[in-house]
């Protein structure tokens, strides 16, 4: 009986202050949700910036719904209502602000002392209360307690919006649906966009880049005005990235004058699309200068371009083109959406949240309808190319007769001139091969003459550079050799000199090289042979050739040599030094009794 009473008491308290109060939410334990309601509102003048302390004090004359669009207005916007609780249980709210672009958005809940929320794009997410993109506070109610509330907005952009009062469980609840929506309207946007992006790159047509930058900056644009970009930017790169706004225009006029080929259709409208395109970057270096008045200006500019878009397609469409007629139903659509948050931004139509995603609607099925305009364009260029192959495949049989007894006569000709031409080509690799073998073969010994075997010293140099790896060079010279000429004749000295080269050959390894680079003056060359190793094999060599003798008219003739033996030192790249330093070693060895391997 008494808790009855003590309700009463309660109620007959505030039942006079709630008479005189300012418009009012009551709270019921079977509502979770408030989004239509009475708010007063008072705007300042642009020169004032007034406090909490002034504004409470101030009567404000004016009631609106929670729901307004005031346009363009820089000003600072004052909202004021009060929130009751008609429960006896205790109840967790949370008062939103359904926009998230206004520099300003802040709560005073009005008691002793004034409790002040920041919010808006001047405060960073992570410092807000509650960390969503939209401006949101806390607000708890106990049993029966009433509350003040003032909500202050300043912003450069458009003002509007709607400010809504839910339970938490409600509020999350609804914030979490509106998440998983933008994640899959932008997984399937960016699918689109990559989609053409690869077409792009297959068929280097520029109208799908056009469409890919269009694509791309519009979802740019969306996450940036439904404030998915706010836990990763701060204000001036939010306020930065407005200017995608001007380069959205840019790529769909870039990709319109592409799609219905206005340069070589419609002359006139391809330059008066080309000065918007001028405009589009005016309006883009003045945001940069001034975001309030470029926005504004870009916004009018808009109301422009829009129309003159929308004349040229039903210009093409007239013309029965299909693909201008697809064009029109595309940017109708989007010219619906985007007139809706024109006339919306500009206070023109009442707030709602549908209105305020129009152009984001719009340019879904606008985008979808282009991916299908691209497609269809793929299709009618395959239409043309199989139409084309189609008249040639005609033409080619209506030919193929006229052709057929010239081409066989001609073929009969054709492979008697090519009979004689391959037996020329067989006579010339055979003469080529002849003169090859004669340009580097010693015509008395079989094996390389100098100019061949510099040759091969050069490459083996380099090799041996390159690799790292060891090389060994022999200067083999015959002993008393003109003894042998003056004594027996030519002849038999040059019997003498092949002798020397077929033991040389016998008695080498099969890398090694060999050359005549004089008369009796003979070199061979050790790729990747150490000194001591091709030392072991010269004088090997030489003792082969003292055993062997040559008989000659009752007479033995034995043979001789003296050898020069050198090795690539690291860092010499230079044949001559090389050559120069075995010649010494083989002077030595003769100056030293000859017969014998002489190291240097």
């Amino acid at each position: 009986m008494y808790r009855h009473l003590y309700i009463f008491v309660i109620l007959m308290t505030l039942a006079p202050f709630s008479a005189f109060a300012s418009p009012q939410i009551t709270l019921e334990d079977n509502i979770s949700s408030y989004t239509d309601f009475n708010v007063e509102y008072l705007k300042e003048a642009t020169e004032q910036s007034l406090g909490i302390e002034q504004i409470s004090k101030i009567p404000f004359s004016k009631t609106i719904n929670n729901k307004f669009a005031f346009g363009y207005k820089n000003n600072h916007f004052w909202f004021h209502f009060s929130v009751y609780n008609n429960s006896i249980e205790p109840k967790d709210m949370i008062v939103e602000f359904t926009e998230q672009f206004h520099k300003i958005t802040d709560m005073y809940i009005i008691g002793d002392p004034i409790i002040h929320k920041k919010n808006g794009l001047a405060v960073p997410l992570k410092e807000r209360e509650i960390k969503t993109s939209n401006p949101a506070f806390s607000l708890h109610l106990s049993a029966y307690e009433h509350k003040e509330i003032y909500i202050h907005i300043q912003t450069i952009y458009s003002l509007f919006g709607a400010i809504q009062l839910k339970t938490s469980e409600q509020f999350y609840r609804d914030n979490q649906s509106r998440t998983d929506e933008y994640i899959f309207y932008f997984g399937a946007m960016l699918g689109i966009a990559l989609y053409n992006l690869f077409i792009f790159f297959y068929l280097r047509a520029r109208v799908y880049l056009y469409y890919v930058g269009y694509v791309f900056v519009f979802i740019l644009w969306t996450a940036l005005y439904k404030g998915f970009l706010l836990p990763y930017i701060d204000i001036k790169v939010y306020n930065l990235l407005q200017v995608s706004i001007p380069i959205f225009f840019i790529f769909l006029i870039l990709f319109t004058q592409s799609i219905l080929k206005t340069k070589k259709q419609f002359p006139i409208i391809h330059k008066i699309l080309n000065s918007s395109i001028i405009v589009s970057g005016i309006s883009l270096v003045w945001m940069l200068i001034s975001m309030h008045t470029g926005f504004l200006f870009m916004n009018l500019i808009s109301t422009i371009m829009i129309p003159l878009l929308l004349i040229l397609s039903f210009w093409a469409a007239y013309k029965n083109k299909t693909v201008a007629k697809v064009y029109l139903i595309a940017l109708s659509i989007f010219i619906l959406g985007m007139s809706i948050i024109s006339l919306l931004a500009l206070g023109l139509l009442p707030y709602s949240i549908l209105l305020s995603n129009a152009p984001i609607i719009a340019s879904s099925f606008e985008i979808i309808l282009f991916s299908f305009l691209l497609a269809y364009r793929i299709n009618l260029l395959s239409q043309k190319s199989f139409a084309a192959k189609r008249a040639l495949v005609k033409q080619q049989k209506s030919e193929h007769k006229r052709l057929f007894h010239e081409v066989a006569e001609k073929t009969v000709a054709l492979n008697r001139a090519n009979r004689r031409l391959q037996e020329e080509l067989e006579a010339k690799k055979v003469l080529e091969k002849k003169l090859k073998y004669q340009a580097s073969t010693d015509p008395l010994t079989g094996i390389m003459n100098r100019r061949a075997f510099m040759d091969i010293f050069d490459k083996e140099m380099k090799n041996a550079r390159l690799r790292k790896i060891n090389l060994s060079c022999l200067i083999i010279d015959i002993d008393h050799f003109k003894k042998v000429n003056d004594s027996y004749g030519h002849h038999i000295g040059d019997k003498v000199i092949r002798i020397i080269a077929e033991k040389m050959a016998q008695h080498t390894r099969s890398m090694d090289k060999i050359g005549r680079i004089g008369g009796e003056e003979f070199a061979i060359l050790m790729p990747n042979t150490e000194a001591r190793t091709a030392y072991q094999i010269a004088d090997r060599l030489r003792g082969y050739i003292e055993k062997d003798e040559l008989t000659f008219e009752n007479k033995t003739i034995k043979i001789t040599v003296s050898i020069g033996l050198t090795h690539r030192k690291d860092g010499e790249a230079d044949t001559q030094i090389v050559l120069q330093r075995a010649d010494s070693a083989l002077y030595e060895a003769k100056r030293n009794g000859r017969n014998r391997v002489c190291y240097l």
